[in-house]
């Protein structure tokens, strides 16, 4: 992959806001883990600026909850979470690393954090394996000891030009927040995906924080671009948005879940009707895996809204999709047993793949071996930022060439 990935994009991809109830969903048949104690290592960003996972843990506990009393554990292990808030920092991310370390975890875990690189880089080198749900750091995605449960490089970053393809735009323009983390692989990987989609585009890193994106927003659209794609966190996204619906934009607009704030809706005209997600999990109310989700998070952590944001039901996720990869765990469930069962458990459903599947043998995608599953899906959202209808699978292999 070269230097295209030498840079962390570490906007989260989860699942967006929803205040659509489900029907109520039986748990199954009670299965309870009676094996020795399986504890690992769970490390989640906390709260921190505008930065706040901090709902992510209890879905978390609740999905180690639902593991141990209805699945029969993890291979039948009682399955324990050491949970560390890393709080967004480097300082912090170097005591949650010594601390599991020094707690002689065989596994760590998380969603995704804004530390993943150096985490990881600690976690390797003391030989314990590290998986998140989502991750853009070029070492963690094509690293030993990795493992990255959810295509984050395309629904960020393939996804969007994917979708321009599908929809015949002309032109696309692509507005991200410009700190390094998400200006610099946007602006070293989008040319050479939407050059492969066979569109124009251009990539314009704004400062974060900036109150009034018109005249950049403008600029484009007198370009003639089409197709807009925003990338950024909420505050930032809302300026884009409110930009491009003022000046009557009457083209595609796409965005992550991590743009997305109910609160926000109001200060965007129209809010966010009509525009699309790009995702790697579904909010769909009809789908089984959010209906479970809903009941267990109802049964074990009734305090948290099951969505109370994009990075919220990613935590559940990370714990589902964890249990599922050790289907092929023997003996104690040590680094190098956990190791072992990563590589030869066959392909699962990916828990709000939304029919997709997942495999960490490191075949998935060549450019990306830690990398386990290519499930990217679209949906269109209301003007609360709530997907609605069906979510449809997007094909981004094609576009990641020469990556």
């Amino acid at each position: 992959m070269g230097a295209v990935f030498g840079l962390v994009m570490t906007l989260a991809v989860g699942v967006t806001t929803t205040a659509t109830a489900g029907a109520a969903t039986s748990l199954g048949k009670s299965k309870v883990a009676k094996g020795s104690t399986l504890t690992v290592g769970y490390i989640t960003d906390g709260q921190n600026g505008s930065i706040d996972n901090l709902s992510e843990v209890p879905a978390a506990q609740a999905a180690t909850k639902y593991i141990n009393n209805y699945l029969g554990g993890v291979a039948g292990h009682v399955l324990a979470l050491d949970v560390c808030n890393d709080q967004g920092t480097p300082a912090g991310a170097t005591d949650c690393t010594n601390q599991l370390i020094a707690a002689k975890v065989p596994m760590v875990i998380n969603n995704t954090s804004a530390e993943n690189g150096q985490i990881y880089t600690a976690l390797s080198a003391a030989g314990i394996p590290y998986a998140s749900s989502y991750s853009s750091v070029t070492s963690q995605l094509t690293g030993k000891l990795s493992y990255v449960f959810t295509n984050g490089l395309a629904s960020s970053f393939a996804g969007p030009a994917a979708l321009a393809k599908q929809v015949k735009a002309k032109r696309a323009a692509l507005f991200v927040i410009d700190v390094p983390a998400a200006s610099g692989p946007a602006e070293a990987l989008e040319p050479i995906i939407y050059k492969n989609a066979g569109i124009p585009v251009d990539v314009v890193a704004i400062a974060s924080g900036t109150p009034d994106m018109t005249p950049q927003v403008q600029a484009e659209i007198s370009k003639g671009a089409n197709f807009i794609d925003v990338l950024g966190d909420p505050s930032f996204c809302t300026s884009a948005l409110k930009a491009a619906k003022t000046l009557g934009f009457k083209g595609t607009i796409v965005m992550i879940a991590q743009c997305i704030d109910s609160t926000s809706a109001a200060g965007i005209p129209g809010g966010y009707k009509g525009d699309t997600l790009l995702t790697t999990a579904t909010t769909d109310p009809n789908n089984p895996d959010v209906k479970l989700y809903k009941a267990v998070m109802a049964k074990y952590a009734h305090g948290t809204s099951p969505f109370a944001n994009g990075v919220t039901a990613g935590g559940f996720l990370t714990v589902i999709t964890f249990a599922r990869a050790m289907k092929s765990l023997t003996g104690a469930p040590t680094s190098a047993n956990i190791e072992t069962a990563f590589a030869t458990t066959p392909a699962q459903p990916l828990f709000f793949g939304n029919g997709g599947t997942f495999q960490c043998n490191g075949q998935e995608l060549a450019v990306t071996p830690a990398v386990c599953s290519t499930v990217v899906l679209s949906a269109k959202l209301n003007q609360a930022g709530n997907a609605i209808g069906s979510f449809k699978s997007i094909v981004t292999s094609p576009l990641l060439k020469g990556l």
